[in-house]
């Protein structure tokens, strides 16, 4: 069969849709590796991926402002999708380690957790929006342990990150250790370095 491109013109509205999936589905694209075990136990009821969820979600949540200068909200965006509840006071710092800066993320430890609660281990993320790049680490240190940090680039023009690191935006969750439960994400804030 031949395909006949339409020679309607796109409405406003066509327009703003691709554009919210293009935003979504590049930013989502950057931190696949973390969506996917963020998002895997939920996409186990809903979605055949963990990425079409991830991008699902954002789209709905995340894009604030209208065509065709839509962007995304940093603050409503969701990296991972769960029931498992979230530690207490979460606050994340950066220090200064020359080329790079070490954001360390903190929160309290229930002196009464119980196991497996306390076997859980953090998840941390920042995307670094002027160069469009993430680091991440989706298997770090314990709940129990109240703390873990992540090391990222100030990247002093590289080829493929031309622009300086200033700041981050941060997330946090929580994985069970047997990886079949997780929290919901966490907004940091934004992480000026």
């Amino acid at each position: 069969m031949r395909s006949h491109p339409s020679t309607k013109k796109r409405t406003d509205k066509q327009k703003a849709t691709t554009q919210r999936f293009q935003l979504i589905n590049k930013f989502v694209a950057r931190i696949n590796g973390f969506t996917n075990v963020g998002f895997d136990v939920a996409s186990r009821k809903v979605s055949p991926t963990a990425q079409n969820l991830a991008t699902s979600y954002n789209i709905k949540n995340a894009i604030f402002g209208e065509y065709p200068g839509q962007k995304i909200d940093f603050s409503k965006v969701r990296v991972c999708e769960g029931i498992l509840p979230l530690s207490a006071n979460i606050n994340v710092t950066a220090e200064d380690q020359g080329n790079e800066i070490k954001l360390v993320f903190s929160w309290n430890v229930d002196p009464d957790i119980q196991y497996p609660r306390n076997r859980d281990q953090v998840m941390m993320l920042a995307y670094l929006p002027e160069n469009e790049s993430a680091e991440y680490l989706d298997s770090g240190a314990r709940r129990s342990a109240g703390q873990d940090s992540l090391l990222i680039g100030r990247n002093y023009g590289s080829v493929n990150l031309p622009k300086l690191n200033t700041y981050a935006e941060t997330y946090i969750a929580f994985v069970a250790n047997d990886r079949d439960s997780i929290t919901n994400s966490y907004y940091c804030g934004r992480i000026y370095f």
